[in-house]
């Protein structure tokens, strides 16, 4: 063994980026065994950790987002891919018009408390989910998504967000840009149910909540997202994602997050009456249904996507409409995205003269006289092989060791070069 001292010539620092493709297919979203409905494929897990209360209200349970895996979640080999929810802003016009003002003029009780009437679900967890996404990627939990990032138009506000959180593991170190997309239903078929608000319209005017939706399958993608590609020190870049139909600004898509911000109102046709079964606290009134299934949490609702459902109908009911029916329920690719996992690398250039390393410290390398065994006469040059290369630190502690893909001759005749890379 021999050792050589390593100067800073001898060693290059150098980045690279990996870059993987992910598929993520309808059927995972959806969760939904497509040959055989409605048999679940238990692909999409629920939290069920909210519960209301109140007296003589019915109780209603709901998690607060649902988690896309890539098989049965309960199988160890499964991996989470996505995690769906939704948020509104706290100031925006959908909260604004679901507060209760008989009992505060303005909704809001002198300690700050938001108000909601029975017929409502969940506000101030929505609200909470939005401003907990503003404090992630703006920094801020009082500020407000826009579509583009940052505008004063009033209308590119996103009062009601959908949020796509892709996980670690298929995010690895940023998303990839201008190599995002993703289909979605914007509107929805005809429901096999007539308007029960309405019963006398025709029924294509309607959705049916748990239908899958066949009409209107449009594109977003982060197309073009380099040319407006904005950095900040909370989010990271930040893109946009458009409607590539008409190049609309429908989102945001924080790459270094790997988190998708929608704007509900721009990727689905908000104004569309929808009906079917939410959970309800109370049998309320306008936008809900008076058709009940009595002592029952579940009620039949009627009305327009937005800010009707998405005020009246729980998380959970969001987005099993949204996962169930949106993104479809086929083999198909839902989203697709390319990762970007960077390696640091520091690579050593272990070099030894013709005159080093030409003999081994291995024992049977003589014989009992000192004789070289591996030369037929004396005087022909020694040679040994290479197999190990060590790196120590300065106080002579071996810190890592590099194996040789197959023995190296070295002899006199040879001045050789060994490379040793670390990656981290």
């Amino acid at each position: 063994m021999s050792k050589y001292n390593i100067n800073s010539e001898d060693v290059v620092n150098k980045r690279s980026n990996i870059r993987q493709l992910v598929d993520i297919l309808q059927v995972d979203i959806a969760s939904k065994d497509t040959d055989t409905p409605p048999n679940e494929q238990s692909t999409r897990k629920k939290y069920e950790v909210f519960v209301t209360g109140g007296t003589d209200l019915y109780p209603v349970t709901s998690s607060l987002f649902h988690t896309v895996f890539d098989q049965d979640y309960t199988l160890q080999t499964s991996n989470e891919m996505l995690d769906f929810t939704v948020g509104l802003y706290y100031s925006g016009s959908i909260v604004s018009g679901a507060l209760d003002r008989s009992v505060e003029t303005d909704g809001i009780d002198a300690s700050g408390k938001y108000l909601f009437a029975n017929d409502t679900m969940m506000m101030r967890e929505k609200i909470n989910l939005y401003k907990q996404y503003a404090q992630n990627l703006l920094g801020d939990s009082t500020k407000k998504f826009t579509a583009p990032y940052e505008s004063t138009t009033a209308a590119d506000t996103i009062d009601a967000a959908l949020f796509i959180n892709i996980k670690r593991l298929f995010t690895r170190d940023g998303l990839d840009k201008e190599q995002l997309s993703f289909q979605l239903h914007v509107t929805g078929a005809a429901a096999t149910i007539a308007d029960p608000a309405n019963p006398g319209d025709d029924p294509t005017d309607v959705f049916n909540i748990d239908a899958v939706a066949s009409t209107d399958l449009v594109l977003f993608s982060d197309t073009g997202a380099k040319s407006s590609l904005r950095i900040t020190t909370t989010g990271g870049s930040i893109g946009e994602v458009k409607n590539t139909d008409d190049d609309s600004v429908v989102g945001l898509a924080f790459y270094d997050k790997g988190v998708i911000v929608l704007d509900v109102e721009k990727v689905f046709s908000g104004g569309q009456i929808i009906v079917g079964s939410i959970s309800a606290v109370d049998s309320g009134s306008g936008t809900l249904s008076d058709t009940f299934n009595t002592g029952s949490s579940e009620i039949l609702f009627s009305g327009s996507l937005i800010p009707d459902f998405f005020v009246s109908a729980s998380v959970d009911n969001i987005l099993d409409h949204v996962c169930g029916t949106r993104f479809g329920r086929g083999n198909s690719t839902a989203i697709g995205l390319i990762n970007q996992t960077s390696i640091n690398s520091s690579i050593y250039f272990c070099r030894v003269g013709p005159n080093d390393a030409n003999f081994s410290t291995n024992p049977t390398y003589v014989d009992v006289d000192g004789n070289i065994r591996c030369i037929q006469e004396r005087g022909d040059d020694p040679f040994a092989y290479v197999t190990t290369v060590g790196l120590y630190n300065e106080a002579g502690d071996l810190v890592a060791v590099a194996k040789t893909s197959r023995p190296i001759e070295k002899n006199p005749e040879v001045d050789l070069s060994i490379s040793v890379r670390i990656d981290y």
